[in-house]
């Protein structure tokens, strides 16, 4: 039986200088939470604090955000005792954000589970000859090669970044979900696979971020166990410490934001705190394509597209046809008159499509 306890242990337990405090970066007192699982552009947690103070807004109010991405606003709001209510049309975000307010789950169930499930797949790891220890390469056991490597579908597979993740690493990704549904428990399940989510991107996967998405060096192997188990503990050692406002609302609706009025009450906002989407060329489906398909949000290229034409237009790549988003801006003068000056009418639509 693989020892756990040097799984679990992080690879690298050097001291590092205190890095320089950043106002556009997550601080470290606000990981709780919002650290499960976030965009590399998420907007800060100080930042919603400094606008809920700013219009005083208190229990007695509720907020919106109708871009919530993966839930800042949300999280803020409930650690402060504000109700909120969250849009997010990317099904990923939408799951990170309505687990990440989700505060409501037995912690030591949590952590107990996960190491089962920890151990189960290392056993299965141990009895395919794989090894998950991390570590120097200079003084990993050599691993015997394997006569077959799980991997997906070709056609998710084309739906993922080229090279962002290698087959070995997405082989004992594999397993490791294999065991979870195996093993499923419902109340665990969406805690336990955000967790697996974060670790995907920054620590199994081939991905960086600069800050837009790209495909670094190929890695050989990649610790998966450890660095998962890590995660979810550390969800469990945060839910630890929110009993008290674990019973404020905060709902997540995924769906598109220009259909308010489908969506929520009347009169049921009294305060929007939210970074929408502005003019630019990015893609941002890229951001999540790997865990999106890994998680099973996205399972084929039709899935891709319905997901790119729910989306806000921000930029030349994801127009469609059939688009109808001029008729929204139709009837107000001023933005024509700026349109029609700076020549930005909506001209031919762009037909051509790919993922």
């Amino acid at each position: 039986m693989t020892n756990l306890a040097v799984i679990e242990s992080p690879q690298d337990q050097r001291s590092t200088a205190p890095a320089q405090r950043e106002d556009n970066r997550l601080r470290l007192e606000d990981r709780a939470a919002h650290d499960w699982y976030r965009f590399v552009l998420s907007f800060p947690a100080h930042l919603v604090r400094t606008y809920i103070e700013r219009f005083q807004l208190s229990p007695r109010h509720t907020v919106l955000d109708p871009f919530c991405g993966t839930g800042t606003t949300l999280v803020e709001c409930k650690k402060l005792g504000i109700q909120s209510h969250g849009i997010e049309p990317n099904p990923m975000a939408a799951f990170a954000s309505r687990t990440k307010v989700d505060w409501e789950v037995d912690a030591e169930a949590l952590a107990a589970h996960a190491t089962n499930i920890a151990q189960r797949v290392s056993d299965k790891f141990a009895s395919q000859g794989i090894e998950d220890e991390g570590g120097l390469p200079l003084f990993q056991p050599r691993q015997r090669p394997l006569a077959h490597l799980k991997t997906i579908p070709s056609d998710q597979l084309k739906l993922l970044l080229t090279g962002s993740i290698s087959p070995l690493p997405l082989h004992k990704t594999l397993l490791l979900l294999e065991t979870l549904e195996e093993n499923r428990e419902p109340r665990l399940a969406a805690h336990e696979h955000l967790a697996l989510a974060k670790t995907l991107v920054n620590e199994i996967s081939n991905l960086h971020f600069g800050p837009e998405i790209g495909v670094g060096p190929a890695k050989p192997d990649a610790a998966v166990i450890g660095p998962w188990l890590r995660a979810v503990k550390a969800i469990a050692n945060d839910l630890r410490h929110f009993h008290q406002n674990a019973a404020t609302p905060a709902s997540v609706h995924q769906g598109d934001a220009r259909d308010l009025v489908h969506l929520l009450g009347s009169a049921s906002i009294d305060a929007v705190v939210t970074s929408p989407p502005y003019p630019n060329e990015k893609d941002y489906t890229r951001t999540t394509r790997l865990e999106s398909v890994l998680l099973g949000f996205i399972k084929s290229k039709d899935d891709l597209r319905r997901l790119k034409q729910n989306l806000v237009r921000s930029n030349t790549r994801s127009v469609y046809k059939s688009d109808t988003d001029d008729r929204l801006v139709e009837g107000h003068d001023e933005i024509q008159r700026i349109a029609e000056a700076r020549q930005i009418l909506p001209s031919q639509p762009v037909t051509k499509w790919s993922a």
